[in-house]
């Protein structure tokens, strides 16, 4: 039975490079994969015009979107290394809540708070904050982007991504505008994939603390 799978992410390439292996996996066992992005990410290109970029970008993740199989992306277009004031509004928070009753998702995925990016921390506290509140209880779970995983004494899941790695990596440089912090992801990425797959006995694997 196909089950809704909730991704909330600051950015929009910070879905590949933290859990594309998984979305790769999930889609092809039948899960229905929601995705939000709250950033415009306008900021990454300060010469382009905001809409230039915005649209480059978004065109990007359609792409890489429709690789994967997800057929459901919402844009939150909130202003990119703002998040922490832009998700104080209370119609953003009542806009999740709408979309959680809406899916009921198994799973809830966003970035961990132990990442370095204000957006990604800021986003981090916002979904546990918006789904401690909710009446029914979601399972949620972390992914770092760019930070290592902490040591952490909490439930972990790791996914085989195997059969998937490599597609991930090639999806992840379908964000062309992004090149250059891409490519600095490229080793990072391939070390955690390692390392996790050795923890848990795979060749690959992606890792995700349990915090809900």
């Amino acid at each position: 039975m196909a089950k809704n799978i909730l991704v909330f992410a600051p950015h929009m390439d910070d879905d590949v490079i933290g859990m594309g292996g998984t979305l790769l996996k999930y889609v092809k066992e039948k899960h229905n994969i929601i995705e939000i992005i709250f950033s415009k990410g306008e900021k990454t290109h300060p010469h382009f015009k905001e809409e230039v970029i915005v649209k480059i970008r978004k065109k990007e993740l359609q792409k890489v979107a429709k690789e994967i199989g997800i057929k459901k992306l919402i844009y939150f277009d909130l202003k990119d290394l703002n998040l922490k004031e832009e998700l104080k509004n209370p119609e953003i928070s009542q806009k999740v809540k709408d979309l959680i009753n809406k899916y009921h998702p198994k799973k809830i995925f966003t970035v961990s708070n132990s990442e370095t990016h204000p957006d990604h921390r800021a986003l981090n506290n916002f979904v546990l904050e918006v789904v401690d509140s909710l009446e029914t209880k979601y399972p949620i779970y972390t992914f770092n982007v760019w930070t290592t995983p902490r040591i952490t004494l909490g439930p972990m899941l790791y996914i085989d991504i195997s059969k998937y790695f490599w597609k991930k990596i090639y999806l992840m440089k379908l964000h062309k505008s992004q090149w250059f912090s891409i490519y600095l992801q490229l080793i990072p990425v391939m070390f955690r994939a390692k390392y996790h797959g050795y923890k848990s006995k795979y060749k690959y694997a992606e890792r995700f603390e349990k915090v809900r």
